[in-house]
């Protein structure tokens, strides 16, 4: 959800596609990147863990394109990396055909199309294997169709943001709320986590928090601590399984549970700080004045 409402922002106020792609390969990329070597020393040093030295494993986890090289991912908690690929990939479009005045169509349409796959496939239960293989094929190389709905949402509230509530999309909030419980099963791995209501419950404090941020209503997650906990999430996000998690569970049986989750816990957040303060932003704005030199010296040299 959020990267829908942010991504959409983000490409509507984008110049040109390329703008945009190198903006979010800066943002995802770097510390991506960094993130392997810490997870590969950790899965090593915690869990005493060989690495796979095969060629497609190793070029899968590095594209971030892990299902078209049909290879797990070294850290599982990164499977959504590949899926908000597809989600940039959707997004470019609408941009490059300029069906920015038609999106709230191109959502009813994405949301339709999931709801078919997936009801389908639902209501055959494995009784036409030839669909079951499709939608299977399908669900892995392209699992933006398990969680279009999101994406949705996230768009809609932006657009409610920018240009207000009207009765088309406030319904398709509403559907798209729908399709958490048609996708709940097969979307996506929330089900190994959560039951339905579990599910829908989450999902309704999200919907909840985006429409108080959206009017202004919830000034208490500007508070700085929250701020800072925003800035490092990303870096939270690569890190807190491959080093949080193996630590922990590492320390546990000498120190306990608690005390050991704790370390875990606390460190994974240190780490993350570092690797943001120390890395990301630095490096990020680096490139980004490096990129920016380039386009004004290209300006130059066509004017000249």
């Amino acid at each position: 959800m959020i990267s829908g409402f942010v991504i959409y922002m983000s490409i509507t106020n984008a110049k040109t596609i390329s703008d945009f792609w190198i903006s979010r390969f800066i943002r995802l990329y770097p510390v991506y990147w960094l993130s392997i070597p810490i997870a590969i020393i950790s899965f090593i040093v915690f869990r005493h863990q060989i690495i796979s030295h095969q060629f497609n494993f190793i070029l899968g986890n590095f594209t971030m394109l892990q299902p078209l090289f049909r290879t797990p991912e070294l850290v599982g908690a990164s499977w959504t990396l590949y899926i908000e690929i597809n989600f940039y990939l959707l997004i470019s479009l609408i941009w490059l055909y300029k069906h920015f005045k038609h999106v709230e169509w191109i959502i009813f349409l994405g949301m339709m199309v999931t709801a078919i796959l997936m009801l389908t496939y639902q209501s055959l239960n494995n009784s036409l294997p030839n669909y079951t293989r499709f939608f299977i094929v399908t669900r892995g190389l392209i699992p933006l169709v398990g969680h279009f709905q999101v994406f949705a949402a996230g768009m809609l509230f932006y657009l409610v943001y920018t240009q207000g509530i009207n009765r088309m999309r406030l319904l398709l909030l509403i559907v798209s709320f729908l399709m958490i419980a048609v996708t709940h099963t097969d979307g996506g791995k929330v089900h190994y986590a959560l039951s339905l209501n579990e599910h829908l419950a989450s999902c309704f404090v999200y919907y909840l928090v985006f429409t108080l941020i959206i009017y202004n209503k919830a000034s208490i997650l500007k508070i700085p601590i929250l701020v800072k906990l925003g800035n490092i999430s990303y870096a939270l996000y690569l890190v807190h399984e491959s080093f949080g998690l193996s630590l922990s569970n590492y320390l546990a049986p000498h120190i306990g549970y608690v005390f050991s989750i704790s370390i875990g816990i606390g460190l994974s957040f240190v780490l993350a700080y570092l690797i943001t303060h120390y890395f990301d932003i630095p490096l990020r704005q680096q490139l980004r004045k490096r990129l920016k030199t380039k386009t004004q010296n290209t300006v130059a040299i066509v004017k000249a």
